[in-house]
């Protein structure tokens, strides 16, 4: 468990904030050679102690977020339930006859242990509640030479790379120790194979139809952030007259559209006059529609939406998001986990599941054209499918309006940075993340960040944005590669349970001769 926990702790290493991207492989490799050919046991121990090596960092934001440990707790050992399956799956199928020997054996071993790879982070991403993302090999490739890859194979195709790179380290040491060079010699030159080829794959990103320019604002929150979201009207205000101050220095009307962040408004313009005249007076100050984050309360339960406001005509059209956060913005099973904590009432009012097209048309206010855009608030820019469903829609470049100012200056800013850039090579389109106390960014269909702002500050990004409409190899394969992975993992998981059963019971005969 101490190996696991160690190779999940340099796994983590991989991610924001620290982004030492190649030590991801370096801390699957530990997994694979602990957890191979022992016992269920073992190979749960070694997944147990790479999970909380792995999420312990990784999703220490949660407690910033709540001011205290339980979530984060919680959500760690859930996430590493996942790892645990993975060990034991791992150790019951490297003693597979064609994994335990032959002169392919290494090479079948570091095929099944990426397909288990792929499975358990297939299968953790989706379920249950839509399953969470964070922590997928794939986020930690930003900055890594294999990221054109994220355009052929989707963000699973991406961790699938690196879950194998990290199998091939794993079976160069195997080799090494055993003194046979020839297949040490192969492994260390397909390990750079694995490295170097993406590098070579093309990722188109010129503008396809024209450009926009588009203002970015980060308003900035006050660090006393909740009490910052109860004194009426500052979160918007802020937003004003950052926007003012962006149309006094880019000129009025030189922008086709203004975006705002998620819970930009602290009450929702649609219902409330002084917040209306507020997000007016600053659309009037660019001469361009803003796109307004605001929450808006129906009974028992609220939204979150992100509504365009154009000078002059008010709110119009606007996008609900579709995918809710559970136990952060919605408590599923609320009368059962209440009995274990009344943490669950700090969410007073769940969040429902917006309908309807997930994309958002403007009308952009120097180009006179409309302009689709693929939207994602928040959390969903971790999902594939939920931003991929906006560019089968039409969307032309992907909005991620987000509110990092739960998480004050922990990774979670970084981390959601990260996503962007992967999901933009994944779709082949620009990306604007607005946050409302940063970080900011206009990154390129290359996962470029051609722009970003610092976190707590009050900033304005301008920024000629291309538009796109072609569709990469990734979002035509769409969730097929996932589940042929998914499915994959349960066979194979499947065939080295039947073995290990197999094992027992002539173990068992053996000794009762």
């Amino acid at each position: 468990m101490i190996a696991g926990l160690a190779g999940g702790g340099l796994t983590a290493l991989a991610f924001p904030p620290v982004d030492l991207w190649w030590l991801a492989p370096v801390g699957l490799a530990i997994l694979h050679a602990t957890a191979r050919g022992g016992g269920l046991r073992a190979g749960a121990g070694a997944g147990a102690g790479f999970g909380m090596g792995l999420f312990t960092p990784l999703l220490h934001f949660t407690a910033v977020a709540m001011g205290n440990a339980l979530g984060w707790v919680a959500l760690t050992i859930t996430e590493s339930l996942y790892l645990v399956a993975l060990g034991a799956a791992w150790a019951a199928v490297s003693r597979l006859r064609a994994l335990s020997s032959g002169p392919r054996a290494g090479w079948w071993r570091a095929l099944s242990f990426a397909l288990l790879w792929c499975g358990a982070e297939e299968l953790r991403s989706s379920w249950p509640w839509g399953g969470f993302p964070f922590g997928r090999l794939a986020f930690a490739m930003a900055d890594a030479p294999v990221l054109p890859l994220a355009a052929y194979g989707g963000s699973i195709g991406l961790s699938l790379l690196v879950a194998l790179l990290g199998a091939v380290l794993a079976e160069i040491v195997i080799a090494a120790r055993a003194r046979a060079v020839g297949p040490a010699f192969v492994g260390a030159a397909a390990a750079a194979c694995l490295v170097a080829a993406p590098a070579a794959l093309p990722v188109a990103s010129a503008p396809e139809q024209g450009t926009i320019r588009v203002g970015a604002v980060q308003g900035n929150v006050a660090l006393d952030h909740e009490d910052a979201f109860n004194r009426a009207l500052e979160v918007t205000g802020n937003h004003a007259r950052a926007t003012v101050a962006l149309g006094s220095e880019t000129g009025p009307g030189t922008l086709d559209m203004v975006i705002w962040p998620e819970n930009a408004a602290d009450l929702d313009p649609r219902h409330h006059a002084p917040t209306a005249a507020l997000v007016e007076q600053a659309a009037q100050a660019v001469q361009a529609p803003i796109i307004v984050g605001a929450v808006p309360y129906e009974g028992e339960i609220r939204y979150n939406d992100m509504v365009v406001w154009t000078p002059g005509a008010g709110a119009g059209e606007y996008y609900r998001k579709h995918l809710p956060v559970p136990f952060a913005e919605y408590v599923p099973m609320r009368g059962l986990i209440r009995r274990v904590t009344d943490q669950v009432d700090r969410i007073g009012t769940d969040m429902v599941a917006g309908t309807g097209p997930q994309t958002l048309t403007v009308h952009a206010a120097v180009a006179d054209r409309q302009v689709t855009l693929a939207m994602g608030i928040c959390f969903e820019v971790a999902y594939d499918d939920v931003l991929r469903r906006g560019i089968e829609q039409g969307g032309q470049m992907i909005v991620v309006p987000t509110n990092n100012a739960s998480f004050l200056h922990s990774s979670e800013a970084a981390q959601q940075l990260a996503q962007g850039r992967v999901q933009a090579v994944i779709h082949g389109r620009s990306v604007v993340q607005v946050s409302t106390v940063g970080i900011t960014a206009i990154i390129a269909p290359t996962g470029a960040v051609e722009q970003r702002t610092a976190a707590y500050t009050r900033a304005g990004l301008v920024a000629d944005v291309g538009l796109r409409s072609s569709v990469t190899t990734a979002d035509r394969l769409g969730p097929w590669p996932g589940r042929a992975l998914l499915l994959g993992a349960l066979s194979v998981t499947m065939a080295g349970m039947l073995r290990f059963a197999r094992d027992r019971v002539g173990a068992r005969r053996q000794r009762t001769r």
